[in-house]
């Protein structure tokens, strides 16, 4: 008969196991706290986030664009806190903007900061007819300049006008004498005038006073070349004329005679005085 096998377990192996299952018991308690906290955690977690997207969905659903425009924060399109965009009120000076329409003052400076607008901001803007010109600016808008003068309105033709005749008598014959005449040229037209005045004496008939024998024709008691008259401009001549009225007694009707003529010596304008 064979001998058995005597297994010997001492005191020493005992408590070692034990204290191992007691270790592994431990450990897989531990692991299923685990578990079970960071479900939990991440349950709540979601939870907060759902809330929070309820929350805004909410706040978007009660809240109008306009409300929008005073909830202390810059959203929508507005350019700063609750103004300027398309929705909001425009903002006031210094205020952010990206155009004119962002600022209260209709002025948004280099696409930057409200400001009020001047009359050097280089911007049309205020009740201004053109950039920097007319309306509370002062001037007036035109041919692609700012002037302190209206534009002026031109006749399209040349005036004239006798303003003045000194006479006197002849001390030696008694007869009436001329001794200078005062007219005034306008030129209403829109070009640049090259003009000559020419001055004649006239009797009570219209007749020529002087006149060349051969040909009958009148001959002027002066002729004077006037400056160039541009666009618009006037120019005031006095002519010393010094010439006797042949048998004319200065209580006699007689005339003064001006004409205008241009380079091409064609009439431009005529103009009379008489001494009644």
């Amino acid at each position: 008969m064979a001998e058995g096998v005597e297994i010997v377990i001492k005191p020493i192996h005992l408590e070692r196991l034990a204290y191992s299952l007691v270790i592994i018991t431990l450990v897989v308690l531990l692991i299923i706290k685990w578990n079970s906290g960071g479900v939990a955690e991440e349950n709540s977690t979601a939870g907060v986030i759902a809330e929070m997207e309820l929350n805004n969905t909410n706040q978007s659903i009660n809240n109008t664009p306009q409300d929008l425009c005073s909830n202390g924060v810059k959203d929508q399109d507005e350019t700063d806190v609750d103004c300027g965009g398309s929705i909001c009120e425009p903002c006031d000076e210094f205020k952010s903007c990206n155009v004119d329409s962002d600022c209260e003052s209709g002025y948004c400076h280099m696409g930057i900061k409200c400001r009020e607008p001047t009359c050097d901001d280089g911007v049309k803007n205020q009740d201004e007819s053109n950039i920097d010109c007319g309306g509370v600016c002062g001037g007036f808008w035109y041919d692609g300049a700012c002037h302190d003068e209206p534009k002026p309105r031109y006749s399209g033709r040349v005036d004239l006008s006798i303003l003045e005749v000194s006479t006197t008598e002849n001390e030696a014959s008694g007869y009436a004498k001329i001794q200078s005449v005062k007219f005034k040229v306008e030129n209403g037209k829109e070009e640049d005038m090259i003009l000559t005045a020419y001055i004649f004496a006239r009797d009570e008939h219209g007749s020529p006073y002087f006149e060349r024998s051969a040909s009958n024709e009148e001959v002027a008691m002066a002729e004077v070349e006037l400056p160039l008259l541009g666009q618009g401009e006037s120019h005031t001549e006095t002519v010393e004329i010094m010439r006797t009225l042949p048998e004319t007694d200065p209580s006699e009707a007689y005339s003064v005679v001006v004409e205008l003529r241009d380079d091409n010596d064609e009439l431009v304008r005529r103009a009379t005085w008489t001494n009644e």
